[in-house]
């Protein structure tokens, strides 16, 4: 990852817009509202925090779920420095006691006082004053800067090909509209390991109601490699999990059954042209503003940006109709 000021892309960090014509959908209405997560914490002697440190690295890490890069997992447990209080594992990781207590038989060191009470931030904080504020309510954090501009700025954004790609779903779906075709929706399915792009249409005049162009293109990927499978095309490539950090294109912001799907799809990315207001599922402006790609209640989640240029229009659909 590059140093921000050496990024070749123009970033404006504080809006989430790349180079002025791709914005990222964020939940703001909830972007300073921690998301809480139960840990489990015992007091160590002060002397045995190396070995703690060890056994956190060697055999909580690896099963972790949780991320704590912004959370200091030891702290001072009284005034007198006598000892300290220490985050083991969250909640997620192991949900009983009992289970818990199995777990710290093959700890090596000395513990006391077990707890799974704690309550600590799931999300690193987006300013340093809420950092202090979530340190002061919560447990003490450690101040990285804010985690979404790390975010975007990892990020790839190969603009040629992600313009190439919005201007072919958008003549794909301006030439099923002019056909006559209602729901005129164009999703393209971008592989990550050989950049191999499946362009889907919506069939849900022809078939099924849920043939949405974003359902029909998750099966394609199945189908694609299950006939790799089959023909034994696939040697010396790794199999294809679901749609595991595939980038997905589509022409009008997914509803709540498609939104749902890719998170189950594990994909990495979604790009759109045109909001859906009232059956969108993205933008927290959208239907009731689930926010699906990054809600909170989910244990999966996607990057999702809408293409804010007016170079690629979309077909004109219903605003009641699902995408």
């Amino acid at each position: 990852m590059v140093k921000k000021k050496q990024n070749p892309l123009r970033i404006n960090y504080q809006e989430g817009i790349i180079e002025e014509k791709l914005w990222q959908i964020r939940d703001r209405a909830n972007i300073n509202e921690p998301k809480l997560v139960n840990v489990w914490t015992v007091d160590i002697k002060i002397g045995e925090s190396r070995s703690f440190v060890d056994f956190i690295r060697q055999s909580v890490q690896k099963m972790e779920p949780v991320t704590f890069q912004h959370i200091k997992r030891i702290k001072k447990c009284d005034e007198n420095n006598e000892c300290l209080t220490v985050i083991v594992c969250s909640h997620f990781m192991i949900k009983e006691k009992d289970d818990f207590m199995h777990f710290m038989q093959e700890a090596p060191f000395s513990f006391q006082n077990v707890k799974g009470s704690s309550v600590v931030p799931q999300n690193g904080p987006p300013t340093k004053s809420l950092s202090m504020e979530w340190s002061n309510l919560y447990w003490p954090l450690v101040w990285r800067g804010n985690p979404n501009d790390q975010i975007l700025n990892s990020y790839v954004f190969d603009m040629n090909f992600i313009e190439a790609t919005l201007k072919q779903i958008s003549e794909l779906s301006l030439a099923e509209q002019a056909s006559g075709k209602q729901a005129a929706v164009v999703s393209a399915f971008v592989n990550p390991k050989n950049n191999e792009v499946i362009f889907v249409s919506d069939h849900r005049h022809v078939c099924s109601p849920l043939d949405h162009s974003i359902m029909r293109g998750i099966r394609s990927v199945a189908e694609l490699e299950h006939q790799k499978k089959q023909d034994h095309t696939n040697k010396g490539e790794s199999e294809t999990y679901l749609c595991l950090d595939f980038d997905v294109y589509t022409t009008h912001e997914p509803c709540s059954m498609c939104s749902m799907a890719l998170i189950h799809s594990r994909i990495k990315r979604c790009i759109y042209l045109t909001p859906m207001n009232k059956t969108g599922c993205l933008e927290s402006e959208s239907g009731d503003g689930y926010c699906m790609h990054n809600n909170h209640s989910l244990n999966s989640k996607y990057e999702a940006f809408r293409w804010i240029g007016d170079e690629y229009p979309a077909a004109q659909i219903e605003s009641n109709v699902c995408c």
